[in-house]
């Protein structure tokens, strides 16, 4: 079958908003390793990735390829614009079969399967879901045996059981990155480069449960790779595309000290150390000196921390099982050995006040981060925080969820913690940005060590400090 792969962009079909001038296209790794699978099964491909094509091209995209297949990669942000994305395609290449897939395709397939939003749903990790049904719709085998998949018959919505979660993670064709033009997939500002990025997967799923996370829907339980094919892969595509910036995109890497000293050993033996820089994630709980340093010494360049908040008793009340002492340590530990980091947080969870938020600011300052993120805590489908809410009965239609890329006043806010107005967390969302970032001694040591260049600290400490003057403004003004 001929396949047209799609990582939609939601304003080609909606709006976002004025951050998306400082926002960068991440690499779609799901698409990637689809393509591999499908092109692996005999089918054609092609894959269209909204946020790295200019203009509004999905619709000509599909019009000169004709495909049959449409698969479509549906997360909550985006799942809105499917209402007018799927119904344009639709006219564009008659006949074509649409399909969905990740997360919110995976939650919520008997709804969009009902509103005509699809023929397809694949559930999960899909690689040999699109396998089995790309050779059912080549008029072979049946559709019930197409396991982890939702589909339509009889007037119903039908749902094949599940499959095995794929053990042996090594035995998948490589990401098929030749679909891409990798020159649009920049390291964002945050990540203190202005070179190409590409990401890499070492395992799938987590030991750990986070309660405002969903991924263990798509990635039910934990499975590592051979140490050795993670830096076989590394090379490979190193050697291939030249790129030379790899990011882990797994939910912590790396999850023990035999894979740390595995591919540390690889990255070394190979001299990769020497060409490569890497980027990772991981637990404050599970760091210190003498680990970073061996990671810096194979190529770790900057490492991601969910520290989440800087008031001890919310982080327990989300049960991530660490303590305010635990990160300040972590951090203190990559400073020590040279290592860049990021540090992630959310406001608004529940319980949050504005004490608590503000803890969480002043803690972002103080422990001495390269980085920090601050995102507005969000109940997305799949976690215990939505299960919370939504028993509460206080979600709104999963549709707002489209919309909380660029609230005004409050609009389009999905979830604020009791006690809280929207417009309140939009405030104090700005003022972390604009508190962190906007500090002279921070600003000179980033200039000092040629992290950011002058250009991009301009021009996102030029949306920081605008959005955070206006928010200011307008509440001067209508406080009066």
């Amino acid at each position: 079958m001929k396949w047209l792969l799609v990582n939609p962009r939601p304003d080609e079909f909606s709006v976002m908003g004025k951050f998306e001038k400082v926002m960068v296209p991440f690499i779609p790794m799901g698409l990637a390793y689809l393509a591999a699978c499908l092109e692996e099964a005999g089918a054609e491909v092609s894959v269209y990735d909204g946020f790295a094509s200019p203009g509004r091209a999905l619709l000509k995209t599909a019009v000169d390829y004709q495909p049959q297949v449409i698969g479509i990669s549906c997360l909550t942000p985006t799942a809105d614009a499917l209402k007018n994305m799927v119904p344009a395609l639709r006219k564009a290449c008659p006949g074509v079969k649409i399909v969905l897939g990740n997360i919110h395709a995976t939650l919520f397939a008997k709804e969009l399967l009902e509103q005509g939003l699809a023929d397809y749903v694949v559930h999960g990790e899909a690689e040999r879901t699109v396998q089995s049904l790309d050779a059912f719709l080549e008029g072979k085998g049946d559709l019930e045996e197409v396991q982890g998949l939702s589909f339509i018959q009889d007037g119903r919505v039908w749902t094949n059981p599940e499959p095995e979660p794929l053990q042996d993670l090594d035995s998948l064709p490589l990401p098929a990155w030749r679909h891409f033009d990798l020159d649009q997939y920049i390291a964002p500002p945050l990540f203190a480069f202005k070179k190409r990025l590409l990401p890499v997967l070492a395992s799938r799923g987590c030991p750990y449960r986070c309660y405002f996370c969903a991924q263990n829907v798509m990635s039910p339980t934990l499975r590592r790779r051979d140490m050795v094919k993670v830096a076989d892969e590394i090379e490979a595509v190193h050697h291939e595309t030249g790129v030379d910036l790899f990011w882990f995109c797994d939910a912590i890497f790396p999850l023990t000290q035999k894979d740390a000293e595995g591919f540390c050993r690889e990255m070394t033996k190979r001299g990769l150390h020497k060409k490569i820089q890497w980027i990772t994630e991981t637990r404050v709980d599970l760091v210190d000196r003498p680990l970073l340093r061996m990671l810096k010494q194979a190529g770790l360049s900057m490492v991601l921390f969910g520290l989440e908040s800087g008031d001890q008793e919310v982080l327990s009340r989300i049960k991530q099982g660490v303590t305010l002492e635990a990160g300040a340590k972590a951090v203190a530990a990559a400073r020590a050995e040279r290592v860049t980091t990021l540090g992630l947080f959310m406001l608004g969870l529940p319980g949050e006040t504005r004490q608590t938020m503000e803890k969480t600011i002043a803690f972002a300052q103080r422990i001495g981060l390269d980085f920090a993120k601050f995102n507005r805590a969000a109940p997305y489908p799949g976690s215990k925080f939505f299960d919370d809410v939504y028993a509460a009965g206080d979600l709104p239609p999963w549709e707002m969820f489209s919309a909380n890329y660029e609230p005004r006043d409050g609009e389009g806010i999905v979830y604020s913690p009791e006690g809280v107005s929207d417009e309140e967390l939009v405030r104090l969302h700005k003022k972390a940005f604009f508190r962190f970032y906007v500090r002279p001694g921070l600003i000179a040591r980033h200039l000092a060590s040629g992290r950011i260049s002058p250009w991009n600290m301009a021009k996102g400490g030029g949306v920081i400090v605008k959005s955070f003057l206006e928010e200011n403004a307008r509440r001067l003004l209508f406080s009066k």
